[in-house]
């Protein structure tokens, strides 16, 4: 009986514990940026956005986080305009994504995107930024704006 717990519990540690341990190790290290948005034209809202700059980061975003702070996101940043298309494989919370133009202006909005959907989530316009947020945290709106020094984020 002793031996049969301990060879359950050693395929709970090789089979559980690796992947998240995986997952874990794979992170990449993310840069913040405080970012305001105004919106409703009166008003501001700081953000702290984590930056993903590079194709690592940009794969893996916010997936296999058990959950994040409302004011807290996740900044895409790419050098070129494009359609840009996102999913939400594990991702463990609901997300409202924004498509920025170059100077912050959201110009898109996709609401709700629900965990763990695997549906492929694309933009109807080119754009260098998009930002993840908590669903339902916000009311931004189409034509409110992102204040983060894009220009020096493309560098």
């Amino acid at each position: 009986m002793l031996n049969k717990i301990k060879i359950t519990m050693l395929g709970f540690f090789l089979t559980i514990l690796p992947s998240s341990l995986f997952s874990e190790i794979n992170s990449p290290t993310f840069k913040n940026i405080i970012c305001s948005v105004n919106f409703g034209n009166k008003n501001a809202k700081e953000l702290s956005l984590e930056i993903a700059d590079n194709e690592q980061k940009r794969l893996y975003g916010l997936m296999n986080r058990k959950d994040i702070n409302s004011n807290s996101g996740m900044l895409f940043i790419w050098e070129n305009r494009q359609i840009r298309n996102f999913w939400m494989k594990n991702t463990y919370f609901n997300l409202d994504i924004f498509f920025l133009n170059n100077q912050g202006e959201i110009i898109e909005i996709y609401k709700n995107a629900k965990a763990f959907d695997e549906t492929n989530i694309k933009s109807q316009n080119e754009v260098n930024f998009v930002v993840e947020l908590k669903s339902g945290e916000h009311p931004f709106l189409i034509g409110d704006k992102f204040n983060c020094p894009f220009k020096e984020l493309l560098k």
